[in-house]
């Protein structure tokens, strides 16, 4: 096949995967009237095929074994189906590479906007970024695009999520980076109720995690609150205050006495209850013997 050049990432974010398949298709029918033309191809595999059984065999091909390897070899026709199916997987992989590039690149410009400097074309750069992650699904051998998709939901979901004034300086990326500093995986950074979050109020953060059978469900990790110091932005964990003491609860639990104690102390009386109540039937059935005697 004639070497070709291949595709600029923009010329392939601009196209679609038909269109990736109809530019194979017109370099496969190029490649036909090039130096290496499938019946040329077909004839070096020929040669190729007669030079390996001489040398197996210490001696020439007769005639009808000549005819059998010839025979043998891929025909052209194979040859130019196989080099369309390489000139698609040739350009299919680098329009998955420019397109891929391109949504990591618009990821990174999304989550470095600030939440008071959003954008009036925010809604669009954000479909925009949609429709390229769905055209790259959908199809066979198609990369796995999911967290590029949750991604894409999460900073959706933080800007239009209400902030307070004292976090419209932070970015989706900086939040997300907090978030995993404190132990949440990327594919449950969609899942945090951002609301709560950037309001400063406590907030219960959480994981996706599996049950025994299969089952998914959201595991909570911890409590935070975002914090605005002069050094900047933190999640911290939220500490409660310790509520006021109750003098009874207080006293109470000052006399109290430990279990082990108690069931001590409860058996002891058992058994002393035991005991009376054997003296008295002893003295009972005493008594009735010597009435019976008289």
């Amino acid at each position: 096949m004639a070497t070709n050049k291949t595709l600029t990432p923009e010329e392939a974010v601009d196209m679609s995967r038909r269109a990736v398949g109809r530019r194979a298709l017109m370099r496969t029918l190029r490649d036909i009237f090039s130096y290496h033309n499938p019946l040329r191809q077909f004839m070096d595999a020929y040669r190729f095929n007669v030079i390996r059984w001489s040398a197996s065999n210490l001696r020439e091909p007769t005639l009808g074994k000549r005819v059998r390897l010839f025979l043998g070899t891929r025909n052209p026709l194979r040859i130019l189906r196989d080099n369309f199916r390489q000139n698609r997987a040739d350009l299919t992989a680098d329009w998955e590479r420019a397109v891929i590039g391109r949504i990591n690149l618009s990821l990174e410009e999304l989550g470095s906007i600030p939440l008071h400097s959003r954008p009036r074309d925010l809604a669009k750069r954000l479909d925009r970024v949609g429709r390229m992650i769905n055209r790259m699904t959908g199809y066979e051998h198609c990369p796995s695009l999911l967290t590029e998709k949750l991604l894409l939901s999460t900073y959706r979901y933080i800007f239009m999520a209400p902030h307070d004034r004292r976090f419209s300086a932070l970015c989706p990326d900086g939040i997300c980076g907090m978030l995993r500093q404190n132990g949440v995986p990327p594919e449950s950074l969609y899942y945090q109720n951002y609301e709560s979050l950037l309001q400063g109020r406590e907030t219960v953060i959480y994981e996706f995690a599996s049950g025994g059978k299969g089952q998914q469900y959201l595991r909570p990790l911890e409590h935070v609150r975002l914090d605005a110091g002069p050094g900047g932005y933190d999640m911290l964990p939220a500490r409660r205050p310790d509520g006021p003491k109750d003098p009874s609860v207080s006293q109470g639990a000052e006399e109290a006495v430990p279990l082990s104690e108690k069931m001590e102390k409860n058996g002891r009386n058992i058994a002393r209850e035991k005991r009376t109540v054997r003296n008295t039937k002893v003295k009972n059935t005493k008594a009735k013997n010597k009435g019976i005697r008289m």
